[in-house]
Parts: C-alpha cells; sequence; structure tokens
C-alpha cells in the first residue's frame, strides 16, 4: 500500500513538473510574440513616440512583458530569490505605470523595502538559491532523529518493511 502512495505521489509530481514547464513554454511564445507584436506597432505609426502618454503606454508594456518573463522564471526554478525578485518588479511596474495617490506610492515603496529587508535579513544565503522542493540540511537531519525516536520502540523487522 506505501510503495503504491510512493508511486502515484511520484507519477504525480512528475506531471505537475511537466504542466509547468508547459505553461512556462507557452507563455515564453506568448510574451515573445506580444513584444513583436507591440515592436511592429511602433515601427507602423509614425510619431508614436510624439503622442502624449507614449512614454507611459510604452513603460506599461514593456514593464508587462518583463514581469511575464520573471514569472516563467519563477515557474522554471522556484527559490526564494525569484519570488522575491517577480513581487518587487510587479509593485515597481504598480509605482512607475500606475497613477495612484502618495499614500498607494508610499505603501508599495514600504512594501519594496520590507522584500529587500526579507531578502537580506530573513533568507539565508545558503538557501537563497535554493529550489523550494529541495530538502534543506536541517529537515533532512530532523527528519533522521524523529524517524530514529519512533523506530526505537520497532524491531528491524518491522522498520524494513516501512
Amino acid at each position: 500500500m506505501i510503495s503504491f502512495k510512493k508511486k502515484l505521489d511520484t507519477i504525480l509530481e512528475k506531471g505537475l513538473l511537466v504542466l509547468e514547464s508547459l505553461i512556462a513554454l507557452i507563455s515564453i511564445f506568448v510574451l515573445v510574440g506580444l513584444l513583436v507584436i507591440y515592436l511592429i506597432r511602433i515601427c507602423n505609426t509614425p510619431g508614436y513616440f510624439l503622442q502624449e502618454d507614449a512614454v507611459h503606454q510604452f513603460l506599461q508594456e514593456l514593464l508587462s512583458i518583463v514581469i511575464g518573463l520573471e514569472f516563467v522564471k519563477l515557474l522554471m526554478h522556484m527559490t526564494p530569490a525569484n519570488i522575491l525578485e517577480v513581487l518587487i518588479m510587479a509593485i515597481a511596474r504598480h509605482i512607475v505605470v500606475g497613477h495612484s495617490d502618495s499614500l498607494d506610492t508610499l505603501l508599495s515603496i514600504l512594501c519594496i523595502i520590507a522584500l529587500f529587508a526579507a531578502k537580506r535579513y530573513l533568507i539565508p544565503r545558503a538557501e537563497f538559491h535554493m529550489e523550494l522542493e529541495d530538502e534543506l540540511p536541517y529537515e533532512r537531519s530532523y527528519r533522521h532523529r524523529s524517524n530514529r525516536h519512533k523506530n526505537s520502540g520497532k524491531s528491524n523487522d518491522a522498520s524494513d518493511k516501512e
């Protein structure tokens, strides 16, 4: 029964990884397509940058594509570094492109400061680029100790079956 559950878990994990990779690949194609369409629109519109809100529109489109690419990177490698980069980029886009009041801008800046502080003080450097699915060394040692305590009262035959 336990081996069937392990096999099912392994199959589901591999299936989810394939789906994540497929979604990332589709996202890359869509983002590249959007970038090409946007560049064609810029080239075909005479005086594009002479329009009143051209810079705002350009930044909005470009930053949306950059955030999309950061999200694809997050899908492929879910590390604390990539998560923080996506969040920082999304908030920075909101500050640069959004037309919000000063309180909203202040709160956004405080969020970015908090994310940088989390990056600096809460995430150990050894774990910063480690995949979130990877097992951390302290978890491995904790699991080993807890299994040793669980198996201390059992015979060797019972522990071999697990």
